[in-house]
């Protein structure tokens, strides 16, 4: 039984396995080996103190079941122990053993089940993409280390909390906690500093279990992303232009666009540079999803046509705009793909993308990104400020650089503001006067 430790796994290992420490932060980079090793350690626990229990837990229950409960037990216990050792509860989201121990699977997201988890006590705590989590959390869930059991030898288990996460900006609460050592509110050293023990990952470090396209793939990220998902280092997006976005809080999980919100489209002209076609939804509360994307270098414009017409299907769209050039637009026209000028105002458009990634008084944000983006999600954090020696006026201007599809996402949100008439039900296929769809 168990897992074949690379290098880093076994160090690591070395350090869960200790008396003397008591609190762990793995960060690190993207399938580099933290969940894996994290997951034999709770197995074994589990197993080594009969009764005891074990929480494994996420910010959101959705996300901890996909994830934690589906890809990571299920796939460990089928490959790895054999059966009838344990059984899956599947309502509860709780892994079972014959000797009475558990590993329960769960969310914090919501009150009453946050609750109901920590109603329980436990001898070890991980909380899995702990970046997600508020600092309360994490400390009202480490107060739950408090179950009493013992080993065949009567030997007291000593309580873990065990913290993974690929690296954000170093900012964030848990690099304070987990990397510094200090209190993210006042700035000094834990009281507890003594038990935390912070082991820092790369993928390169599970070299031997990943397939070499992945790490080419990790390694052609834009860098502030290659330098957190490849090389486990906390980078913040200081000197980008959309310094606010938070891909945990503003990309999404794509799902099937309803066909009742009105979609969109917006198109920013390029033969070198890539042509880039921007898809678009708006639901009932005004938050805009972009959810496909279309972007190449080295094609003409009536290529783009057909591929853009192939990709929309039979959606409707409230409007198409597009950059100025009016030689491609009729390009687009003659295809049948009906376009408006875009407005190009640069400084007024970033305000009103801005504008939409800021949470709202409900905690959400008015714009969302389907996270199988990969060019619009890397432009986000490549797209920055012109800096130079005068820090005064460093931020009038965008460096036009890697801003393409950032163009076709000013050009959309942009029309959304200035349409003449926000309610939506004058735009409709039984009211073709006042009906901008094509």
């Amino acid at each position: 039984m168990g897992l074949k430790f690379n290098e880093k796994q076994k160090s690591a290992w070395r350090q869960l396995t200790t008396d003397n420490k008591t609190r762990f932060l793995f960060d690190g980079g993207s399938r580099s080996g933290k969940t894996a090793l994290i997951t034999e350690y709770l197995i074994r626990r589990a197993l080594h103190y009969p009764n005891s229990r074990q929480l494994a837990a996420r910010k959101f229950r959705n996300h901890a079941k996909a994830s934690l409960w589906n890809d990571t037990l299920r796939r460990y216990v089928s490959k790895q122990l054999p059966s009838g050792i344990c059984r899956f509860l599947e309502g509860e989201l709780i892994l079972r053993f014959y000797n009475g121990s558990e590993i329960i699977v769960g969310g914090l997201d919501d009150a009453e089940r946050m609750e109901k988890i920590l109603g329980n006590e436990y001898i070890t705590v991980f909380l899995n993409e702990a970046t997600q989590l508020s600092y309360e959390a994490m400390q009202m869930a480490a107060t739950r280390l408090a179950q009493v059991v013992c080993d065949k030898n009567g030997k007291q288990a000593v309580p873990k909390l065990i913290l993974d996460c690929n690296p954000r900006g170093p900012r964030h609460w848990l690099h304070y906690v987990g990397v510094r050592h200090v209190d993210p509110s006042t700035g000094k050293p834990l009281t507890d500093a003594e038990n935390w023990c912070r082991i820092n990952w790369s993928a390169y470090d599970n070299r031997a279990n990943l397939p070499a396209e992945y790490l080419t793939a990790l390694e052609a990220l834009p860098e502030i992303m290659k330098e957190r998902m490849l090389n486990g280092v906390w980078r913040d997006n200081q000197g980008a232009v959309y310094d606010d976005f938070d891909e945990e809080l503003h990309t999404i999980q794509p799902f099937k666009i309803p066909t009742e919100w009105r979609r969109f489209r917006a198109v920013d002209f390029g033969f070198t540079n890539p042509f880039v076609c921007l898809w678009g939804a708006l639901d009932p509360d005004d938050r805009l999803y972009i959810y496909r994307e279309h972007y190449q270098a080295g094609v003409r414009t009536a290529e783009h046509a057909r591929t853009i017409l192939q990709l929309s299907g039979n959606e409707r769209y409230l409007f198409t705009t597009a950059d100025h050039d009016a030689g491609e637009r009729a390009e687009l026209t003659a295809a049948g793909i009906h376009t408006e000028a875009a407005r190009k105002n640069v400084t007024a458009g970033i305000q009103c993308v801005k504008n939409r990634l800021a949470k709202q008084a409900d905690g959400k944000p008015r714009l969302y990104f389907f996270n199988d983006l990969k060019n619009t999600l890397s432009e986000i954090y490549d797209y920055r400020w012109i800096t130079g020696n005068d820090t005064v006026n460093a931020k009038e201007e965008p460096l036009k650089l890697n801003d393409h599809a950032m163009d076709a996402l000013r050009y959309m949100v942009m029309a959304l503001e200035h349409l003449p008439d926000k309610n939506f039900r004058s735009y409709t296929l039984e009211n073709p006067k006042n009906s901008r769809w094509e």
